[in-house]
């Protein structure tokens, strides 16, 4: 591992002097970005709607698609996207300035700072200098601003876009520097590192005019009157959508499409205009996991936000939609089945057997103490043999860290058959990756771009330089 060890939380926060400094951090420019080509507008923008489906290979992509087509009878709201008018394609190198893997943290700062930055670090230089995000730059232009993620919104991605940190693990003054910042409203998961042993944050934010909110019944509360709000509705992760889907205990969790919606309420009305990141970030997880329903119900879910962000374009013409991905995760791909590929199809049914993720069936093995067969093939239709069993029980036993990527790695063979998913690793992958785009500023991103030069564009085409 490469990873340099992370600061404690005050030692950092009093000696970079990152709390209510945001005026102190390096500003962009358009020769921070070099190479940038985001000069030349045909309009300006009012708001940004920035989707991103973290970890989404192009064969996540098409394993997506090719479930919808056969289960759905049309395909994603993605495909739909490349024969839409005013829709630039473009393909984006994703490489990080100490790797050509990139992790999340160095992938999201390319977008929010414009400049490649090494892996494990949000904002930060490959010299040690704080960046400024891009929120930070809107905050200053008077623009609403906003974090909604399925992770723990003091996950990489969204803390690229507003936050800058040495090291992506210190979520707890991330936590805190959101405090300080004031973005308008941030979503997901994480309650944990906003309730810690040292400090509780929520009456704080409170305090600083922010509805706080805990739950979906909550978070779907009309209020005209909200002008901020932070809703933070899991300790860690928001659990996967096929486990939301199956577990009436997670009934109560809001989904990534309740909390677009909840985001836009708040800002979108503003005078000024807005910016708001919108992340699926579990789709990584589960490709992490190598865990096909999962990734598969990550993607779907992912796919519904694109028509609420349609139809607020529709109405707000002004509005620049960004789609896209910040890296590959696991080299997910639907393969070849049977005589002439001809299971191949029969494939995408039997993934819907599949009702819960390896995430929730490690959470009953560990609180069991053993693996369970039974609950395991209820789960996903495949039997295990006396072999595979004891496998997995002394990975339980043994203290493996990951026993969702013993799972996978244990039914390789009959997972591939039952579902024709394969995988190249559980680790991110180098390829180029998708980004789609419309309303103002989009003409002129090009077909064909490294990642930190997205930076630019957005900044032009809000009117921000």
């Amino acid at each position: 591992m490469d990873d340099f060890p992370a600061p404690s939380r005050r030692t950092f926060l009093k000696n970079a002097g990152l709390l209510g400094a945001a005026s102190a951090l390096t500003a962009p420019s358009l020769s921070a970005a070099k190479g940038g080509k985001g000069r030349a507008l045909a309009g300006r923008a009012k708001n940004l709607i920035f989707l991103v489906s973290d970890g989404m290979g192009t064969g996540t992509l098409s394993l997506a698609n090719h479930w919808s087509l056969r289960n759905m009878q049309r395909p994603l709201h993605w495909m739909d996207l490349y024969n839409r008018p005013g829709w630039r394609s473009s393909l984006q190198d994703t490489a990080s300035a100490s790797s050509p893997v990139t992790d999340s943290a160095a992938a999201g700062s390319a977008w929010g700072s414009g400049q490649r930055v090494n892996n494990r670090s949000i904002n930060y230089s490959t010299s040690g200098e704080a960046l400024e995000p891009v929120f930070v730059t809107a905050k200053k232009a008077g623009k609403a601003t906003g974090l909604v993620s399925t992770c723990k919104i003091t996950h990489a991605t969204p803390a690229a876009f507003a936050a800058n940190m040495p090291h992506r693990d210190e979520e707890d003054a991330i936590a805190e520097q959101y405090l300080e910042r004031e973005m308008d409203v941030y979503l997901g998961g994480g309650l944990r590192h906003f309730q810690s042993k040292e400090r509780d944050l929520l009456p704080d934010f409170a305090n600083k005019g922010y509805d706080v909110c805990r739950s979906a019944l909550e978070l779907g509360t009309v209020d005209e009157k909200r002008t901020r709000l932070l809703g933070l509705f899991s300790g860690g992760h928001i659990p996967y959508a096929i486990d939301r889907s199956n577990d009436p205990a997670l009934m109560d969790v809001p989904g990534l499409e309740a909390m677009f919606r909840a985001a836009l309420d708040v800002i979108g009305k503003r005078p000024e205009g807005f910016v708001l990141q919108v992340e699926a970030g579990r789709v990584d997880h589960a490709g992490h996991a190598n865990d096909p329903a999962a990734i598969l119900h990550e993607q779907l879910e992912f796919d519904r936000c694109i028509p609420i962000a349609l139809d607020f374009m529709e109405r707000h013409p002004d509005t620049l939609v960004i789609v896209t991905t910040d890296h590959g995760t696991g080299g997910c791909q639907l393969n070849g089945l049977g005589d002439g590929y001809n299971r191949s199809g029969s494939a995408l049914d039997r993934i819907n057997r599949f009702s819960a993720s390896f995430e929730a069936l490690e959470s009953i093995f560990r609180r069991e103490g053993r693996f369970d067969p039974a609950v395991f093939e209820r789960a996903t239709g495949i039997a295990a043999t006396e072999a595979q069993a004891e496998k997995l029980q002394n990975a339980l036993e043994g203290g493996q860290k990951y026993l969702t990527s013993a799972m996978s790695d244990v039914f390789i063979s009959e997972l591939m058959e039952t579902t024709g998913v394969g995988w190249t690793s559980h680790n991110h992958t180098a390829e180029h990756v998708e980004l789609l785009a419309a309303g103002p500023g989009a003409e002129a991103i090009p077909a064909r771009f490294d990642n930190y030069e997205l930076h630019s564009h957005m900044l032009a085409a809000l009117g921000l330089y």
